[in-house]
């Protein structure tokens, strides 16, 4: 009996995850990016979360990471942010765009949704 009740359970919130209604938000997002940099201890990550026009941006990122001299810096406080961990503090959504404002950040974060993704908008500003 207990196995029909977890299979009727199972496809009633099918319909819900499907159409989004239980779908990553633009702050999950960013928390997931977080973690994936801090097990790979390495920027990486960010290509995947990031916005095809913020992607010069991560490049650039990248390769001051790899630079001998910048570098462990770099990796030095990203390693101490992964120790201090972070939390959501503020997510505004506004169709598919959004403001997130990690317990890290110094400014929120743009998002924008492509393809049903949220992705990080990078700006030089």
């Amino acid at each position: 009996m207990n196995k029909a009740v977890s299979v009727v359970a199972l496809f009633a919130v099918l319909p819900l995850v499907s159409c989004g209604w239980m779908s990553k938000g633009p702050g999950d997002t960013l928390l997931e990016m977080h973690k994936k940099m801090c097990d790979a201890k390495s920027f990486q990550p960010m290509v995947e979360y990031t916005a095809p026009q913020s992607q010069a941006i991560v490049a650039t990122v990248l390769a001051i990471a790899d630079d001998p001299k910048k570098g462990p810096e770099m990796k030095e406080n990203l390693e101490s942010g992964c120790k201090a961990g972070i939390k959501v503090l503020s997510e505004k959504i506004d169709g598919d765009s959004a403001v997130v404002t990690l317990s890290s950040d110094k400014k929120p974060t743009d998002m924008i949704k492509i393809d049903g993704k949220w992705k990080m908008v990078i700006s030089k500003k």
